[in-house]
């Protein structure tokens, strides 16, 4: 995906070539912008070569020209994930799931992994996931003693909803070779290619069908800041992608060590952006300092997990030694931010960094915050006016599989800061639709460095584009999540539906 200068106007790409590929009817929704009475957009090749009112479009059809319409519906720019998971996301569907949607307390957890157990051959491993103890009656995480009362004869790995820590039963740590012990937490260094996971072959397989459920939802980049993604889960995504088993453009954050400079491949669809660093509650300012100057001095783009508190301010303090024009410039970005005072978001503004949050997990996790935060509280979090209203660059994404890749799910949940019991929370922290979706559109590009080719519905932009069965500026937040995506076009190719 190079980076390059603005896009040339519409009379420039038109001239080239003047029938187009594709049309599109419906709301020209740019970037959740005005767009006028524009009703129309067209493509050609991999560019959109105009948009306009529908008259003027239609006169680009030609004979091999294909026409999308919904009359009541929209177009906006291909939705962007900025953070998500993909090899988690695709093998999700092959674990066990024991989240709060299934399992209220470790008893129920404990039959969920007994039905599972007599369904696999003795012996074998078991991954469950979704475990969260702010959820479950007990309000801990099970015991070895409890999972070996419920699983004896498989090895079990339960993975927590966030994905940062991890239980396992007694066969488990046998055959793991290690001293048992009861939660572990960051366990990515300790259980990584020691806990079986599907083949090759399968887990390709998996990605795939993760990536169509992906454009079914209108998702046309994604970005993978998977923690502890060396050079060779880096080289897998870009060979998923030139072979078409993804069909999203991809965005990877990986190990400095891989790190080989800012890269892209296939046709502009695999960029290799940056480095992904952890911020533990021990980490030291001068650690995480020292770790981002490295990776800043490799021309990477740094990407901080830091959720809140501690964390949160050591991210900041090493990204504000860099200086706020090399910040901006590199688009160092901080994942979460969930939980952010209005005087933080202020700090971030100033010192350049680019946010990337979940506004979403308002809605899936909204029990867990109201039971944990008071609710003076409620405004830090996920506080998308704050940031707005600072000048802090934004990002919206999923990070699933913790959570749901459904980006009109997350618009809403921006615009309504409902929770999934009907509850608002911080509601002055809410943002209108349109802002909200251009959050999940330029926002996305923009927090890669590519906002002037991809995220806005413009001649000359690359043609990701998703046709909307209904206008999502003409209903009310509560029904965002139901409209349904007609089509999705990455690069003037249709991704969705297959």
């Amino acid at each position: 995906m190079k980076h390059a200068g603005r896009a040339p106007s519409a009379s420039a790409v038109v001239s080239g070539a003047s029938r187009a590929d594709w049309i599109l009817l419906g709301r020209v929704r740019n970037g959740g912008g005005p767009s006028g009475s524009d009703d129309a957009v067209a493509v050609v090749g991999d560019r959109i070569a105009r948009v306009g009112e529908r008259s003027e479009v239609l006169g680009m059809r030609g004979p091999h020209t294909r026409v999308l319409e919904a009359p009541n519906g929209a177009i906006v720019s291909g939705f962007v994930d900025a953070h998500l998971h993909l090899v988690a996301l695709a093998r999700r569907s092959g674990e066990v799931d024991c989240s709060k949607d299934h399992a209220r307390s470790i008893v129920e957890i404990q039959e969920i992994l007994r039905q599972a157990a007599q369904a696999r051959p003795a012996g074998t491993w078991i991954r469950a996931f979704g475990y969260d103890e702010a959820f479950l009656a007990e309000k801990r995480a099970p015991t070895v003693a409890e999972l070996d009362a419920a699983v004896a004869n498989h090895a079990l790995r339960l993975l927590h909803r966030t994905g940062h820590a991890v239980v396992l039963n007694g066969l488990a740590w046998r055959r793991l070779g290690l001293p048992q012990r009861e939660v572990v937490y960051e366990p990515g260094a300790l259980l990584k290619d020691k806990v079986p996971a599907a083949d090759p072959e399968e887990t390709s397989r998996l990605v795939r069908r993760a990536s169509l459920d992906l454009a079914a939802a209108g998702i046309t980049m994604a970005h993978d800041p998977t923690p502890g993604q060396g050079e060779d889960d880096v080289a897998a995504l870009r060979a998923w992608v030139i072979d078409g088993t993804i069909r999203q453009r991809i965005v990877a954050y990986g190990d400095l060590d891989c790190f080989r400079g800012r890269t892209e491949d296939a046709g502009k669809r695999f960029l290799h952006a940056g480095v992904k660093i952890v911020v533990g509650e021990r980490s030291t300012p001068e650690e995480l300092a020292d770790a981002v100057g490295v990776a800043d001095r490799a021309h990477a783009q740094v990407a901080i997990h830091a959720v809140e508190g501690g964390p949160l301010v050591v991210a900041l303090d090493a990204l504000r030694r860099l200086g706020a024009e090399r910040v901006r410039e590199r688009r160092h970005r901080i994942e979460h931010a969930a939980l952010c005072p209005q005087a933080l978001s202020r700090e971030l503004a100033d010192a350049g960094v680019t946010v990337v949050t979940h506004p979403d997990f308002l809605r899936l996790f909204g029990e867990k915050y109201e039971s944990e935060l008071a609710p003076e509280e409620h405004g830090a979090l996920y506080p998308l006016r704050s940031f707005l209203d600072a000048g802090v660059r934004v990002a919206l994404g999923s990070d699933a599989p913790v959570g749901i890749a459904r980006p009109l799910a997350g618009v809403a949940a921006a615009a309504s800061r409902a929770t999934a019991r009907g509850s608002k929370l911080g509601e002055a922290q809410a943002v209108n639709i349109a802002e909200a979706l251009s959050l999940h559109t330029r926002g996305g590009a923009a927090a890669a460095r590519l906002e002037t080719e991809l995220g806005s519905i413009e001649p000359g932009y690359l043609a990701d584009l998703v046709l909307l069965d209904a206008d999502p500026l003409a209903i009310p937040a509560a029904e965002l999540a139901s409209i349904r995506v007609r089509a999705t076009l990455v690069g003037g190719e249709v991704a969705w539906p297959a």
